[in-house]
């Protein structure tokens, strides 16, 4: 895991919106940046989406799918919702195999998920 890296800037679109864009890789040794940098948004309640663009990745393991899943329950219990941007099979898959697919809203780009 020592090579591994993460990339993570938030952007406010708007007051009511984030976009948080990760490049490099989730695993469990670069998870925690990416929720530590995640946390003032999902307290603030004038966030009401926030979109998260993965387009960036090239790898997606276990840790970052609890983060997503951690952040959608943290978002959905003051109601406000999570958009994941994903195109490739590096994140696409795992997603489809544990069944987020269904749970979560995924956009092909960020223009889609922020309509």
């Amino acid at each position: 895991m020592a090579g591994t890296w993460l990339d993570v800037r938030v952007r406010p679109v708007r007051d009511d919106v984030a976009l948080v864009s990760v490049a490099g890789e989730v695993d469990i040794a670069t998870a925690p940046t990416w929720r530590s940098t995640l946390a003032p948004l999902l307290s603030d309640s004038v966030v009401r989406l926030l979109v998260c663009d993965l387009t960036g990745l090239s790898f997606f393991g276990a840790a970052g799918i609890s983060v997503l899943l951690d952040t959608h329950a943290a978002l959905a219990t003051r109601g406000a919702e999570l958009r994941v941007v994903a195109e490739t099979r590096v994140v696409l898959r795992p997603l489809a195999v544990i069944g987020l697919l269904d749970l979560l809203p995924v956009s092909p780009d960020v223009t889609s998920a922020l309509r």
